[in-house]
């Protein structure tokens, strides 16, 4: 399976404590962040490209990884002229990927996961897009997810609700096709304008227990190295 990161985003929330790199290379333990990223992806033998969605300082990025050795997978550089947002970031990475499925990542955000496992789940189910899922205690910053007892996704909801709820972790398995209908090179946002409207179809949600953190704010940003020090 191939994957795709989206490391294309400017970090406006982050600036005040990194200013000077895009959010996805921001050290966390002396190392970039999207380092963290690549090693977990490095650990399932079954991915063997990885696609890095950039646009902002994307110069950065590839001088860090254009020819880096580190992995059992070949880093592709897909480079956005113009911001796209989420959803155009994915739709032009595509083209670079070849397997039916692909892996899709946020480019800040980390979740603890058995990608092998989320696999079998995406294809038991005969899903066109698969979501992780995550309950957290306060759900208000990332609005919440609702499903059915099958674990189909049935309502993706606003940011409102400060109880425990299920939330987007950033971590997706799609049909590479799921995306035909989009325009080409338009700023679109896969999670506010593109999930709504999947919802018809067979899109499923994976519960994981294990660590989730989104560096994109300060907050979660400062206390990120001591969260993911193992």
């Amino acid at each position: 399976m191939d994957a795709i990161i989206l490391a294309g985003g400017k970090g406006t929330r982050l600036s005040d404590v990194v200013n000077n790199v895009p959010k996805p290379v921001a050290p966390v333990n002396g190392r970039p962040f999207l380092d963290i990223l690549l090693s977990q992806l490095n650990s399932f033998s079954f991915i063997k490209n990885v696609v890095l969605a950039i646009g902002y300082k994307s110069e950065v990025i590839i001088d860090r990884y254009k020819n880096c050795q580190n992995y059992n997978f070949k880093i592709i550089f897909s480079i956005e002229d113009k911001l796209l947002g989420t959803g155009g970031a994915i739709k032009k990475a595509l083209v670079l990927t070849n397997t039916e499925d692909a892996l899709i990542l946020n480019g800040d955000s980390y979740v603890e996961v058995d990608i092998e496992d989320l696999l079998k789940f995406h294809k038991n189910n005969n899903s066109l897009l698969t979501i992780v899922l995550k309950e957290v205690d306060n759900a208000d910053r990332y609005g919440s997810i609702e499903i059915d007892d099958k674990n189909r996704i049935i309502a993706f909801k606003e940011k409102y609700t400060k109880k425990s709820a299920l939330i987007n972790a950033g971590m997706y398995i799609l049909k590479r096709t799921l995306l035909n209908s989009v325009e080409d090179v338009r700023e679109i946002s896969f999670e506010k304008e593109i999930l709504p409207e999947l919802i018809r179809n067979n899109v499923y949600g994976y519960i994981v227990k294990g660590k989730f953190i989104d560096i994109g704010v300060p907050e979660s940003y400062r206390i990120a190295g001591e969260y993911l020090e193992e």
